[in-house]
């Protein structure tokens, strides 16, 4: 399974979703508009158009909307919609925060088609939201620089109460476009349409829960946008990916990877259990676990494909084509004396290694680089704070750099996990649209951890791996919850789920 068969294997597949910065989206519409002979103002009439078309799928025929606008362009884009929503004979209010503002440009004349439709406009901050069935948010999009002012938060917070069903408008009101980031207050919207590019805040951690389900409208010039300009990442999911490749029919165990799971201190025997198993439902021929002498039992009960043991590291570590180290390794001396070993090793020896939990506590310690050329790290906020000498809610505000610092910090492939898992590695930054929060639970990362090993000892490189790894993980995850819900889901739930889908 090798780098460029899985590469061969995703461009086979419907391309995934190109991220942008917003603004490379603000440049490129400006340039592709002129490539086409559209004006602005055009390009803005599309978007409110393609918004109410959107809106007026999901709600019913007899619903009173109010659209609710800033001063900016997402504002003007509010205005059209709301036109467009009136001939389709909703009852529509719109409201301002600024009412009898001039604005400039193609919001200014999008303002006064309004007006000279001989439609009012409304203070939205005295407006009381609860008397809409909906509410349409084009308050703030991807031009909001630095914290929402008092009178937008002010509305934001009255939307946010109401207990209305919210739509959004290219962005959620109040978060930042690029990171996610709340920016203050912000709109959590039950959908967003975002115009052009997916913008690369809406697909992940805060910005994630913000968006709600999101719908992309390239307008006219989507086509030539996208072969123009250079994309910031790129959000994937499991069914971009082609089947694994079938194995030869005169294949045997040996063929099919060794990997030794390191961890299982006293009383964490089901961390490292979760991984072994995981990896041996991923495929992976044969599965050894190095953990404490009292979790030995625990790890082979009911589960005899596992070869379980506290003797001959050493050897282990030479038998193996993939290391996984760190689930229910602790902090004590036994893990600091295998941790140790382990990297001791590591300095003479070129093995595929995935480093999880206390195995990435333990690395705070070490941060010169592993000369390693498949090396997976999989942090979440608080275990990637630790690592770049950061906090946690600064890990979240921006998830990309994050990941990047990481990735650049220790040579590896970086699988930052969270709402919109972030994966870095050398050739680009890419982002897992799988997933739901059932997988709050303990435990999924030990899983993640044995998944990966299992692809990285089957032959796949860290890089591909780190991508695969994720969104079948992801994936498995997802089919539970179809079948029996997010609620009360645990990590073994999605062994069975792994194996069908590797198949």
């Amino acid at each position: 399974m090798s780098q460029r068969s899985l590469s061969a294997q995703l461009s086979a597949q419907r391309l995934p979703q190109n991220l942008y910065s917003s603004q490379s989206v603000k440049d490129g519409e400006v340039l592709c508009a002129k490539q086409h002979a559209i004006s602005m103002y055009q390009l803005m009439e599309e978007a409110g158009n393609a918004a109410s078309k959107w809106l007026c799928q999901q709600i019913t025929p007899h619903s009173k909307v109010v659209v609710v606008v800033g001063t900016g362009n997402n504002g003007g884009d509010g205005y059209v919609a709301a036109k467009q929503l009136l001939k389709q004979g909703y009852a529509v209010k719109l409201c301002s925060v600024a009412p009898t503002k001039t604005l400039m440009g193609e919001a200014q004349t999008a303002r006064l088609a309004w007006l000279e439709a001989g439609e009012k406009i409304a203070d939205a901050l005295q407006q009381d939201f609860t008397e809409f069935d909906v509410i349409l948010d084009a308050l703030l999009g991807t031009g909001l620089q630095g914290k929402v002012r008092d009178d937008y938060q002010d509305v934001i917070e009255a939307i946010n109460a109401s207990g209305v069903e919210v739509f959004s408008i290219d962005v959620p009101s109040g978060i930042d476009a690029d990171t996610g980031a709340s920016l203050g207050a912000s709109v959590v919207a039950k959908s967003t349409i975002t115009f052009i590019g997916i913008k690369s805040g809406l697909v992940t951690g805060n910005g994630k829960q913000h968006t709600g389900t999101l719908s992309v409208s390239p307008l006219s010039i989507g086509d030539t946008f996208c072969s123009t300009v250079t994309a910031s990442g790129r959000l994937i999911s499991y069914a971009c990916f082609a089947p694994l490749p079938q194995r030869a029919l005169n294949s045997h165990k040996g063929d099919h990877g060794k990997l030794v799971c390191i961890g299982g201190n006293k009383g964490t025997a089901g961390a490292i259990r979760l991984s072994a198993e995981a990896a041996l439902r991923c495929g992976a021929g044969l599965v050894k676990v190095y953990c404490h002498a009292n979790s030995v039992s625990s790890v082979l009960q009911g589960r005899p494909e596992i070869m379980a043991s506290d003797q001959h590291l050493s050897q282990m570590l030479d038998w193996a084509d993939c290391i996984v180290m760190g689930p229910g390794l602790g902090q004590d001396a036994w893990s600091r004396e295998c941790f140790n070993q382990v990297l001791s090793y590591l300095v003479h020896h070129d093995k595929s290694v995935v480093l999880d939990a206390d195995g990435l506590n333990l690395l705070t310690q070490h941060k010169e680089k592993l000369q390693l050329t498949n090396f997976i790290i999989t942090p979440h906020a608080g275990e990637a704070a630790r690592l770049i000498d950061s906090t946690a809610v600064q890990v979240e505000a921006d998830r990309y750099k994050s990941a990047t610092l990481l990735q650049q910090q220790y040579a590896a492939t970086c699988i930052l996990k969270g709402p919109g898992s972030v994966i870095r590695h050398g050739r680009g930054t890419f982002v897992c649209s799988d997933g739901n929060p059932g997988m709050s639970t303990a435990g999924m990362g030990d899983l993640l951890s044995g998944v990966l090993g299992a692809m990285m000892a089957q032959g796949m490189h860290s890089e591909d791996a780190g991508v695969y790894g994720t969104c079948l993980h992801s994936a498995a995850a997802d089919r539970a919850a179809e079948d029996l819900g997010q609620r009360g889901m645990i990590a073994g739930d999605l062994l069975p789920y792994l194996r069908k889908l590797v198949n």
